[in-house]
C-alpha cells in the first residue's frame, strides 16, 4: 500500500514528527493512502475543505468563489512516496499517522496543484463541488462556520496572514463576526 505526503517543500530526505501549523493536532508524521487527499495538502491552508460522501468518494468544497484556482493554481509542490516502518490510522478515512521519522523512498515533482487536482477529477477518483453549485443550505453553514472560527480564532484582533485569509474570503462572516463581538461589549 502506498503513503503518501505532499508538501510545498522539495528535497525531503525523510519526515519528522510535528505539529501541524493550523491544526490542533499531536506531533506526529502524517501520510495518506490516497493521492488525491496528499494532493490537497501541497498548499499551506487553514481549513479541511475535503471530506468524503457517503460512499467513500473524496471531495473538495469551494468554500469562496473560485477556491479550487485561487489557493492551488500556478502552485508548485513535491508528492512524496514515504516507506514508515509502521502507523496508526486516524478518525480521519486514508490517514495515518507514525510517531517516528518515516524515509522517502521518492520524489515526484508537482508543477500545478490545480492541474494535479483536476486530473483527479477527470480520473474519476475526486469530485470537485464548485462554489457556484453549492446548496443554499451548505452556504448559510459555510458562514456560520467561518464565523466561528474567526470568533473562537480571535482573529478580529489578530493581525497577520491568517486573519487577511478569513477578511479577504469570507467578508460576510468576518462582518458577522465583527457584529457579534461588539453585541457582547
Amino acid at each position: 500500500m502506498p503513503y503518501y505526503h505532499c508538501s510545498p517543500t522539495t528535497g525531503l530526505t525523510h519526515l519528522v514528527p510535528r505539529k501541524p501549523q493550523a491544526f490542533q493536532k499531536p506531533s506526529r508524521v502524517y501520510l495518506t493512502t490516497s493521492l488525491p487527499m496528499a494532493l490537497m495538502y501541497s498548499v499551506r491552508n487553514y481549513e479541511y475543505t475535503y471530506g468524503y460522501t457517503k460512499d467513500g468518494q473524496i471531495h473538495f468544497a469551494e468554500y469562496f468563489p473560485h477556491a479550487l484556482e485561487i489557493l492551488y493554481r500556478g502552485k508548485s509542490a513535491s508528492l512524496y512516496l514515504c516507506a514508515p516502518k509502521s502507523v496508526q490510522p486516524t478518525e480521519i478515512p486514508n490517514e495515518v499517522v507514525s510517531q517516528t521519522t518515516v524515509p522517502i523512498v521518492s520524489e515526484t515533482l508537482i508543477s500545478d496543484a490545480c492541474e494535479a487536482l483536476l486530473e483527479q477529477e477527470r480520473l474519476g477518483n475526486l469530485l470537485i463541488y464548485r462554489y457556484h453549485t453549492l446548496s443554499p443550505a451548505m452556504l448559510d453553514w459555510i458562514k456560520a462556520v467561518q464565523t466561528q472560527e474567526i470568533l473562537h480564532g480571535n482573529l478580529l484582533h489578530s493581525p497577520g496572514e491568517k486573519s487577511n485569509y478569513y477578511r479577504t474570503y469570507y467578508p460576510e462572516s468576518w462582518k458577522l463576526a465583527e457584529n457579534a463581538s461588539q453585541s457582547t461589549v
